[in-house]
């Protein structure tokens, strides 16, 4: 007999008696056409299934490895650069500041009027000559170049200075140690340096003047004297009570002389009025008070 195992070898096993065997199945027939097409389209199936598990896969593994989302760090100093612009976009413009008006721009504020007005008196010497025409801007004024009555003045003045009417009878002098000059004067045009002037005698006696105030500052000058007597110049606003005085003494036979400043100012429209008058006369001579000109700025 056959060995067993070359028996199973074969795929037989060995006949034993009284059993009956099975007779072989058919094999199942194939469908006609040709073979490798069958196995084709189920390669494809199986394809696609594994790239679907392998794309899943892949999507769900950047979903659990991507953690939150980090800022980027700062810039190091000093290596902070302005972004790119593209190159079809210009520049953008800055706006400039608005421009602040310069102090010379600023209109100017007038001081207000005063609320009263104010006046000051003062005495000096007199220079030993003096340019009447610049020491006057808005007037001036001189007694006596060719007479008793001679008056000169300035042509442009406007009759801003004005005297008064005598208190008494007058005469001419030419005893000035000082000399007068002037230009632009009426009715006498120039005058290189003269030393007339006029004045009266007698206590009481002398001369009064006039002058516009307002609330623009002025300042009168009056250039006087006085002979063999005591004279006394009262100035006065006609805006209010303030008054001003001085007083020139000369006992002597020879003109003394001075120059008195009036300084004023007015809160509205008025006159300043001054009174030159002999308060003493010495002697029996012709003693009193004596006047050469006088300027207004």
């Amino acid at each position: 007999m056959p060995s067993t195992d070359d028996g199973r070898r074969r795929g037989h096993r060995a006949d034993h008696p009284g059993v009956r065997h099975r007779a072989p199945e058919p094999a199942p027939q194939r469908a006609a056409g040709h073979p490798y097409k069958e196995y084709l389209s189920s390669a494809a199936v199986i394809l696609a299934g594994v790239l679907v598990v392998i794309g899943f896969g892949f999507v769900a593994a950047r979903g659990l490895n991507s953690g939150p989302e980090e800022a980027p760090p700062a810039p190091a100093l000093g290596d902070v650069r302005p972004p790119t612009l593209p190159s079809d976009q210009g520049l953008i413009p800055l706006l400039s500041p608005t421009p602040k008006p310069s102090p010379s721009t600023t209109p100017a504020t007038s001081a207000p009027p005063p609320s009263r007005d104010v006046l000051r008196v003062a005495q000096g010497p007199v220079p030993e000559k003096v340019d009447l025409s610049e020491d006057g801007e808005s007037d001036w004024v001189h007694w006596g170049l060719e007479g008793t009555f001679s008056l000169e003045r300035d042509k442009g003045g406007k009759f801003r200075i004005l005297e008064g009417a005598p208190t008494a009878p007058r005469f001419r002098h030419s005893l000035s140690p000082q000399a007068f000059t002037w230009t632009g004067g009426d009715p006498v045009a120039t005058a290189a340096g003269t030393k007339t002037g006029i004045r009266t005698c007698g206590e009481g006696n002398g001369f009064t003047l006039t002058a516009p105030a307002g609330t623009t500052p002025r300042i009168l000058k009056i250039y006087l004297g006085v002979v063999s007597g005591r004279g006394k110049l009262t100035a006065r606003l006609t805006t209010g009570d303030s008054t001003g005085s001085t007083v020139l003494d000369n006992p002597g036979g020879t003109l003394r002389t001075a120059v008195v400043t009036v300084a004023y100012q007015a809160p509205r429209s008025g006159q300043v009025r001054l009174t030159w008058n002999t308060d003493s006369a010495y002697g029996k001579g012709c003693g009193g008070v004596a006047l050469e000109a006088a300027t207004l700025s």
